[in-house]
């Protein structure tokens, strides 16, 4: 099925989405709650600390999440407008 260049636009998105869902995957930040330690914490406590490297986990897998999310509708509005385009009855 040929494709319009609205679609093509929104799967490149999606592209650029799921890459850089990919790179926010393999930051080594996501791991830094395994090196916290008593000697690594600034703050009230060092579970204080710990507590916080662990919820910006959370939040950024959550973005993560979404960014996968945000790609795949955008490759189904595509798939749709594809769906639309090739629907149309064709004028010779």
């Amino acid at each position: 099925m040929p494709t319009t260049p609205a679609a093509d636009r929104l799967r490149q998105r999606a592209a650029v989405l799921r890459h850089l869902a990919t790179r926010l995957q393999s930051l080594r930040v996501l791991t830094s709650h395994l090196d916290a330690g008593p000697d690594t914490w600034v703050g009230p406590s060092p579970q204080a600390c710990l507590d916080d490297l662990r919820a910006h986990r959370v939040a950024l897998l959550h973005h993560v999440d979404s960014l996968h999310a945000e790609a795949r509708r955008f490759v189904r509005l595509a798939d749709e407008i594809d769906a639309q385009a090739a629907a149309l009855p064709r004028i010779s």
